[in-house]
């Protein structure tokens, strides 16, 4: 399975609207069992959006908060569609924020998102974490809602 995670220049976790990041690390994850999993990088893309902006993206953008105008605009739209082109290939991709943009664009090409923590800073963790949400979540049968 190829998952997507946005990141920094740094190569540090981004935290902001995935379609603003500057780049996103495509990692393969290969589980054998339950005892044997691997993963590791395989690419790191260059979102051609940010560059094109020059990482200028406004305040509502990056913090997913376009007013409803704006965020049903067509171009607006299309540009988060631009980030499906760039993961295509991916079955997940793992990130902090993201917009109802993100989410159609993503669910219409395929690729589930899972919500990375923001105290999570490295790619490792962040798989880690979604290895160990996504293990519990197939195995658990009953939840029950305390009251």
């Amino acid at each position: 399975m190829q998952i997507a995670i946005p990141t920094d220049n740094e190569n540090a976790i981004y935290h902001d609207n995935a379609y603003t990041a500057p780049k996103f690390s495509i990692y393969t994850i290969i589980i054998k069992n339950k005892t044997d999993i691997s993963f590791s990088l395989q690419q790191i893309i260059y979102n051609p959006l940010s560059r094109l902006k020059c990482e200028d993206f406004d305040e509502t953008q990056l913090k997913c908060s376009c007013d409803k105008e704006h965020a049903s605009n067509l171009h607006h739209i299309y540009e988060h569609y631009s980030l499906l082109d760039l993961i295509a290939g991916c079955q997940y991709l793992l990130a902090t924020r993201y917009c109802k943009n993100v989410i159609r664009s993503m669910k219409n090409g395929g690729i589930l998102i899972y919500k990375i923590p923001p105290i999570i800073k490295n790619a490792d963790n962040a798989i880690k974490n979604f290895l160990i949400g996504a293990s519990f979540a197939n195995t658990a049968q009953h939840i029950h809602h305390a009251s």
